[in-house]
């Protein structure tokens, strides 16, 4: 277990358009993409929790559903659906099409985490704002963004007092479409 201090929130409202099906059900390895992001956070965290714009099709699962906020859009969406539904001052944050994420991943942000606003990863184009630790003192500038309708994460981002820890190049990878399957060897 790296933190019992933290719940873990698994953004799973995602349309999967570019994938032309839900990607959260794709399996790699034998299992999808959500099993996997889940078993590892559980790994992790004593409370894992999915967030989405719609419970029905997660009911099987039995994890606690966290409807996306309706003061934004997109990812932000859940963001600040997690960091609503958070009862501690912290919480771990992480997209489900993330096929990278490890234990490991997570212990380096949980061991590296001194109360920032934001700390994600650092790819090699910038900061990784869909998995990390998020303080709920950024939901300000979550909601000032949201206001503004900005719903790109890069926006709020801007706003944060954030770091990033650095991944070596080659270690992450998200799936979007078919081609990130192929690229990543992961079919099958």
């Amino acid at each position: 277990m790296v933190s019992k201090d933290l719940i873990a929130y698994v953004l799973a409202g995602g349309s999967s358009r570019r994938m032309n099906t839900d990607k959260l059900f794709l399996k790699i390895g034998g299992k999808s993409l959500l099993e996997r992001t889940i078993a590892t956070c559980e790994a992790c965290f004593e409370q894992v929790k999915l967030v989405a714009g719609q419970s029905a099709k997660f009911s099987s699962l039995g994890y606690t559903v966290v409807l996306d906020s309706p003061r934004a859009g997109g990812p932000m969406a859940g963001v600040i659906a997690a960091l609503e539904d958070c009862d501690t001052d912290s919480c771990f944050v992480t997209a489900a099409d993330l096929v990278d994420l490890s234990a490991e991943v997570i212990y380096s942000l949980v061991s590296r985490y001194r109360g920032q606003q934001y700390l994600g990863l650092i790819e090699t184009d910038g900061l990784q704002p869909l998995c990390g630790i998020y303080h709920k003192s950024s939901l300000q500038a979550f909601y000032r963004c949201a206001q503004n309708n900005e719903f790109c994460m890069d926006a709020s981002m801007k706003a944060l007092n954030h770091n990033g820890v650095v991944l070596p190049p080659g270690q992450w990878r998200n799936i979007n479409c078919p081609k990130d399957l192929e690229i990543g060897g992961l079919n099958g």
